[in-house]
């Protein structure tokens, strides 16, 4: 038996990586909206975003250790941040 090969983003289509990649970012930032949404009256949004790391980590916990600590991560982290432009006052959970 033989181990399965990982392909790189060169070897797709990088449109199809792209589209596959905006699908999920939508679907998650959706689902964050509602679950915000949803709080009681007094519920703190980011009580409910550290709950919500403590759920995914335990569901997903490779994904969640990538995402907190490889470097690549926080490089993506990093450039993302800094395309965004300032506004004072942004609170957007």
């Amino acid at each position: 038996m033989t181990a399965k090969r990982t392909r790189g983003p060169e070897e797709f289509g990088n449109r199809k990586v792209d589209r596959a990649v905006a699908r999920a970012c939508a679907a998650i930032s959706n689902a964050i909206d509602k679950m915000v949404a949803d709080l009681p009256d007094g519920a703190e949004p980011q009580m409910a975003i550290a709950n919500l790391v403590g759920e995914l980590t335990r569901q997903r916990p490779v994904l969640i250790q990538h995402v907190i600590g490889a470097h690549d991560a926080r490089e993506a982290y990093e450039a993302a941040i800094a395309e965004i432009p300032a506004t004072p006052g942004r609170t957007d959970f």
